[in-house]
């Protein structure tokens, strides 16, 4: 960059004398780099009047790319700084749509309360999808469930456990299921299940759930949202897999029957290992680990017109 700072500053000045001076170098210094760069381009830059220059329509034209090229150059090096700093950098926060409402708004709000110029670069988007942003460096650590057990056990990503949740199944009010204690998945095999689109947490638990119990379910819609997903089920079109503790998904008509199986929907944070991440992403990584698990299962309300209890 040092050959365009003296090239723009002799744009500026249109002096040899004070540009020699402003530069540190002498007159016949920079006279030879002037006439080595008007060698390369192939073309004379200034009009000559004695010591005297004046900018011609080809040095218009390099000056304007020289200026470009300098800008974009000073805003990578302030990015780099900002990459630099743990209290001005930017964190590269993925996470699952489900966690949109309750622990992105968290953690977010509680690490800037005491790191306010920390920027975030947020993404919404599948489990699967996220891991792969991960692992290709496009982001720096994101929220997911469950667990990636195949990249965690092969040293690939890190894993930090958050949260967990117990699985329920999700019935109409008016299902004869309706105020039972619990239920199998293996019962629900002749249901019509509404589910998230493959790639999504719980669609991984859905597959992984009814594989074990030896069946497919017959898929009737696909989402990406679990909202979406209670919605359809209070209006009967279906049951769903759905996890228990978020308040967001509870809504009237809809009933949710805990799982007897004991699988549990893991939330927690992924990041490559084996890298130098920039260190605001290093730092809010470490105020997130430092977090205690929560549970959410305990004590959940369910919606809808209960029916009595099966003895």
């Amino acid at each position: 960059m040092k050959e365009l700072q003296w090239f723009l500053d002799l744009v500026s000045t249109q002096n040899m004398v004070d540009s020699s001076v402003n530069l540190g170098v002498s007159q016949s210094a920079l006279s030879r780099r002037l006439a080595a760069l008007e060698s390369e381009v192939g073309a004379p830059l200034f009009d000559r009047n004695g010591r005297h220059l004046a900018l011609n329509e080809c040095g218009k034209a390099l000056a304007r790319r020289a200026q470009d090229a300098t800008n974009v150059w000073q805003r990578g090096v302030e990015e780099v700084h900002r990459l630099m700093d743990p209290e001005r950098g930017t964190v590269r926060l993925d996470f699952m749509h489900s966690l949109g409402t309750w622990m992105v708004p968290d953690l977010v709000r509680a690490y800037r309360e005491k790191h306010p110029y920390v920027t975030f670069q947020l993404v919404q988007g599948a489990a699967q999808t996220l891991i792969d942003h991960v692992l290709a460096g496009e982001a720096d650590v994101a929220l997911v469930g469950p667990k990636p057990a195949a990249f965690v056990d092969s040293g690939e990503l890190g894993w930090k456990q958050l949260a967990t949740q117990r699985l329920a199944l999700a019935v109409p009010s008016t299902h004869e299921w309706a105020g039972r204690d619990s239920v199998s998945i293996a019962e629900a095999c002749d249901e019509d299940f509404v589910a998230m689109l493959p790639g999504y947490g719980t669609r991984m638990l859905l597959d992984e759930l009814t594989a074990r119990a030896g069946f497919r379910p017959k898929l009737v819609f696909e989402s990406m949202e679990l909202t979406t997903l209670a919605g359809l089920v209070s209006a009967g079109l279906g049951v769903a897999v759905l996890p228990l503790g978020d308040r967001n998904i509870v809504i009237p008509g809809m009933e949710l029957i805990p799982l007897k199986e004991k699988r549990e929907r893991e939330l927690g944070m992924v990041w490559r290992r084996k890298v130098s991440p920039a260190l605001a992403a290093e730092a809010f990584r470490e105020f997130v680990s430092q977090r205690p698990e929560i549970r959410l299962q305990e004590g959940y309300p369910t919606c809808g017109t209960r029916r009595p209890r099966h003895q």
